[in-house]
């Protein structure tokens, strides 16, 4: 062969080497790492989702607890009340007038004293 055609045989060649040696670049996060951080996220997500319905329903119960304790206040006030008209009531002296004014006669030979 001639030179001429030496030569640009080996340009063909050398040509032919650089556009085979053009790689695509590659992302810098392969796919495993990829699978790694969607895991890791579902997971945080779904903790913080955990997290935020603990405090919902600790919330919930609190609310509830608070007006029970009002309604509890407010019947103990009702039976405070109703144990003062129960000792009011209950006193000797209004008992038999009461059964004074019903015609009731107190025969002392028959009563008998119960001790509490």
């Amino acid at each position: 062969m001639s030179m001429v055609a030496r030569k640009i045989q080996e340009q063909h060649q050398s040509q032919v080497q650089t556009t085979k040696r053009i790689k695509r670049m590659r992302s810098s996060v392969t796919l495993g790492e990829k699978l790694i951080m969607s895991i890791v996220a579902i997971t945080v997500f779904v903790i913080l989702s955990v997290i935020v319905h603990n405090f919902a329903t600790l919330y919930s119960v609190n609310k509830e607890v608070q007006q029970l304790e009002t309604v509890i206040a407010q019947q103990q006030e009702v039976n405070d009340g109703l144990h003062l008209q129960v000792l009011e009531l209950s006193e000797p002296d209004r008992i038999l007038s009461i059964a004074k004014e019903l015609g009731m006669v107190l025969d002392d030979n028959k009563v008998k004293v119960v001790q509490n």
